[in-house]
């Protein structure tokens, strides 16, 4: 049978909603991913969220905005030592309990800050840098230091190594350094060493030292306006700083991968990176980075983490990351991680359940001109909470 034109639009229409609410096959993530961003799921309950100090805030934000759409809904942040439904910790540090679902949530990058006027954006190559951590560069008037920086003026200022470090920052500094020059960075420098959180107040006091050297998040250092260092990664190219555009450009060389409910993300230094939006090239990457992770533990509230990590994907919640000086997650990884997360979780209606009844047609056609009728439900930007059953 031959099917003209608008039987066949409305036909096509209708396979593409029945595919959509049908069981099965199931929503694609990047349906799933934009529904997330117009809908909230709500589960009701009392959930609990541990982070690190320096992530709390987020944290926060995301909890009281989840709060806001779901009135059977409430939570706390709590510290990252103690135990709750769901965890957000940096990737590499393993949740106290068993984890059901996870996903990467947030990036943030190492910098490296000097406590020494007039050196901002000093350049450094892996090796010195090697022996500058170590203790082997006992003086910022290092003959090697000058000749990388020629037209900087050195003073023979003491070098103070900052020796705490977050254990994500270390591994990730290692393996950005030995990458690049596997001889001059054979392993983690002596003069750091690993810690499992970051104290952002004793560290504002530690770098206040003049002549100090400090391994740091990049989150802090960027806020703090330090002075952070280079890295000459290619001696026929110019030298990468640590910014937001060069962060953003390794953040594109991520990718992801999944299996069910976890989804996990690595840095692929082959991939071309993309340029931010509204630039032409794309910066040089700066690929000292790590990621932060939402856990989901097994328990009462799982079906409340799940819904809590879901939100927390939502790109207008991924908005409250660089607000706090973190970046947010690549695209890809972002709708990877929805639909990670979202098993189990009741799926949207399409079409949505509070959508406008249809106006009724009138009696009879005319030739006057209609007033419009203004709506009583006004568009706005808030989610709509999505129904939970």
């Amino acid at each position: 049978m031959k099917i003209n034109n608008i039987t066949s639009t409305v036909l096509s229409a209708l396979v593409s909603v029945l595919a959509l609410t049908a069981c099965t096959p199931p929503m694609p993530p990047e349906v799933k991913a934009e529904i997330a961003e117009k809908y909230v799921t709500c589960v009701d309950g009392d959930l609990t969220v541990s982070a690190p100090i320096e992530f709390t805030d987020v944290a926060q934000t995301w909890l009281d905005g989840l709060a806001e759409n779901c009135s059977g809904f409430t939570g706390t942040v709590v510290d990252s030592t103690t135990p709750a439904d769901v965890v957000i910790s940096l990737a590499g540090a393993k949740p106290a309990c068993t984890v059901v679902a996870s996903s990467p949530v947030g990036l943030d990058a190492v910098a490296v800050s000097v406590t020494v006027d007039g050196l901002d954006g000093v350049v450094f190559t892996p090796a010195l840098l090697y022996k500058a951590l170590s203790g082997q560069m006992s003086s910022w008037a290092d003959p090697e230091l000058q000749d990388l920086n020629p037209d900087l003026e050195l003073t023979d200022t003491p070098v103070i190594i900052r020796p705490s470090v977050r254990s994500a920052d270390v591994a990730a500094l290692n393996e950005w350094m030995s990458r690049l020059d596997p001889a001059g960075w054979p392993g983690t420098p002596s003069g750091l060493t690993a810690s499992d959180s970051f104290d952002p107040d004793l560290a504002t006091t530690e770098i206040e030292t003049s002549g100090t050297i400090a391994v740091l998040p990049a989150s802090f250092a960027l806020g703090a306006s330090a002075q952070t260092i280079g890295i000459l990664t290619d001696p026929a190219q110019d030298a990468v700083g640590v910014n937001s555009e060069s962060i953003y450009s390794a953040g594109t060389q991520y990718v992801s991968q999944a299996s069910d409910s976890v989804v996990t993300a690595s840095l692929d230094p082959t991939i071309s990176p993309v340029p931010v939006p509204g630039s032409d090239e794309a910066a040089l990457p700066w690929q000292a980075t790590n990621q932060y992770t939402v856990s989901v533990c097994t328990g009462a509230n799982e079906m409340g983490g799940r819904a809590f990590a879901r939100y927390s994907l939502r790109l207008d919640s991924q908005g409250a990351l660089p607000i706090a000086g973190f970046f947010e997650i690549p695209e890809g990884i972002r709708t990877a991680g929805i639909d990670a997360v979202s098993k189990g979780l009741p799926e949207p209606s399409i079409p949505p359940t509070d959508a406008p009844a249809p106006i009724a047609p009138t009696a009879m056609p005319t030739d006057e001109p209609t007033p419009m009728d203004m709506p009583t439900d006004m568009p706005t930007d808030m989610a709509t909470p999505q129904p939970t059953s």
